[in-house]
């Protein structure tokens, strides 16, 4: 009987690399991305493409292709195309689509933002880019006008919204007909392996955003070829296109035919659990800190799941708890744990539900190859743990207007340095410990915040949890930051009693236990480890003075 090993991923001992099947993408990557979204929206022209959860109002494939077409047409009258750069920091409503569908199709990058950043961030980015076009939503606006007097930009406005900003074009004026909406015909491109799509951003969790890179061959082979998505299903992500994960379930629901439900609220569990039962959402996407206040929600029990098919579930470390937690409240439920970068394109691994052990993020997807390496790049065994390469089949297109950053992410043969701590074990699946950045270094031990954080989120009323070390002299002292139910009274105490039973003696958290009300998070949900962790270093100082 062939191992798991020699089906979903194989290991060449000499040179120690792993790589995933050779199944080729579904869509051929060597074709315009703009190009590709209109073949598929044309597919089945009556399909519901995308429900507004909030005003309930529901869009055709046939309308949004019909949308994407004036815009494009809009766009070439005021004299945009290639050799254009746009910027979007915007929530998800209901023409985001088709307007970053019209930029696709005239080969325009598109410089993904999230509509909650203020100035700093705003300008930090647009200053990277300076782009010509800047679309952004109306509340949005007062923050987006001082970033742009911040760095002197000037570009053209359009804003979403129900009335827009007075001096500024509204989005609408896009949308109006051309008359010639039969006669257009997307650009065509023969580097689409270079040619830049869009530039998202890497996650902020630990610093600035960097602009990150994607051609359109790499989005169409890591994105858009997803086969865990159909036709039938009604998807649901609250991120903006600002995450990777946004922009993936917008290409790769549009591509499947598969019905999208989006709201412009941020997440908020009660709304996740309400729109999940009120639009029979089949397949959803929340990364890890979300989830578990989804599964700690009190109307979590009540809630009619029975439409779910997969949940996808990564971004950070999933413990096997979490995992298993969601497979127990989602019963006819698959909850996929997936690890990738955005400097990937997509997902490097996925779990799969018959071969998932504990804590393991899964095997390499198709055309991906990965290895661990130690502290002087030398490849490594397995179960040896070490940092994650991967090289994905479609190379990294590198950092916008930041080559420096680009040489230390990617090497001269083409791997990605993650910066991620890992191994692979004798099946070929992989387990991501940390961040190389985030390990704790006590005495000689090195203890991953990710482990503590899964023994901690098993003590009843612990909403979410950070762990980070301490620096004292020759030491980081493990400590956490939790948020806790309101309707449970957890103590410190409760938490190193759990902490006793589970981990050993150097992995306690002689930093300390503290309380607060929430956890500096990104748009998405995400932690913000460095933050996080300057907050301990305060706590700790003040509670040592």
């Amino acid at each position: 009987m062939r191992s798991p090993r020699d089906i979903f991923t194989f290991y060449d001992p000499t040179t120690k690399i792993w790589r995933g099947t050779d199944t080729q993408p579904i869509y051929n990557p060597n074709q315009s991305l703009g190009a590709l979204m209109l073949a598929t929206l044309n597919r089945n022209p009556q399909q519901i493409a995308q429900i507004s959860a909030d005003s309930g109002v529901r869009v055709t494939c046939s309308e949004i292709r019909l949308r994407t077409i004036r815009a494009a047409q809009n766009l070439q009258r005021l004299g945009y195309g290639q050799g254009n750069v746009f910027t979007m920091a915007v929530r998800n409503s209901e023409n985001v689509a088709p307007v970053l569908f019209a930029c696709l199709t005239l080969g325009i990058p598109v410089n993904l933002l999230d509509a909650s950043f203020k100035r700093d961030d705003l300008s930090h980015m647009l200053n990277t880019v300076r782009p010509q076009v800047v679309f952004c939503d109306q509340e949005t606006w007062p923050e987006m006008a001082a970033a742009m007097e911040m760095i002197k930009l000037q570009s053209d406005v359009f804003i979403f919204g129900n009335e827009g900003v007075e001096g500024f074009k509204h989005v609408n004026k896009l949308l109006v007909k051309t008359g010639k909406e039969d006669e257009f015909v997307p650009e065509h491109f023969k580097d689409t392996d270079s040619r830049l799509a869009v530039i998202v951003c890497s996650s902020g969790t630990t610093g600035r955003p960097k602009g990150v890179c994607l051609s359109s061959s790499s989005l169409i082979a890591n994105v858009i070829s997803m086969t865990e998505i159909f036709s039938s299903d009604a998807i649901l992500s609250f991120s903006s296109l600002y995450w990777l994960s946004g922009l993936f379930f917008l290409l790769a629901g549009t591509a499947a035919g598969a019905t999208r439900i989006i709201t412009r609220d941020v997440f908020s569990p009660a709304l996740a659990l309400e729109i999940i039962e009120k639009f029979r959402v089949t397949v959803a996407f929340f990364p890890p800190a979300t989830a578990l206040q989804l599964l700690k929600h009190p109307q979590a029990p009540e809630t009619d799941f029975s439409s779910m098919r997969v949940m996808f579930c990564g971004g950070s470390a999933v413990s096997a708890e979490l995992k298993f937690a969601l497979d127990k409240l989602i019963p006819n439920s698959t909850c996929l744990v997936g690890y990738g970068l955005s400097e990937v394109g997509g997902a490097a691994t996925f779990s799969d539900p018959d071969t998932y052990k504990g804590g393991s993020t899964g095997y390499l997807r198709p055309l991906v190859q990965a290895k661990i390496v130690d502290a002087n790049g030398n490849a490594l065994d397995i179960d040896q743990e070490g940092e994650v390469l991967l090289k994905p089949e479609f190379k990294f297109s590198g950092y916008y207007g930041n080559d420096e950053a680009t040489a230390e992410m990617l090497d001269p043969e083409g791997w990605l340095h993650s910066g991620d701590i890992g191994r692979f074990d004798k099946d070929g699946l992989l387990y991501v410990v940390d961040r190389k950045k985030d390990i704790i270094k006590y005495g000689n031990y090195q203890i991953s915040p990710s482990e503590i954080e899964g023994v901690i989120q098993t003590v009843p009323g612990v909403v979410n949890v950070c762990v980070a070390g301490i620096p004292v002299p020759g030491n980081d002292l493990p400590s956490a930051l939790i948020v806790r139910s309101a309707e449970e009274n957890v103590s410190a105490e409760d938490v190193h009693k759990v902490m006793d039973l589970n981990l050993g003696s150097y992995k306690q958290l002689r930093g300390g236990v503290y309380f607060t009300k929430e956890l500096p998070m990104t748009a998405s949900g995400k932690v913000q480890r460095r933050l996080c962790r300057d907050i301990l270093i305060e706590l700790y100082n003040n509670s040592n003075m």
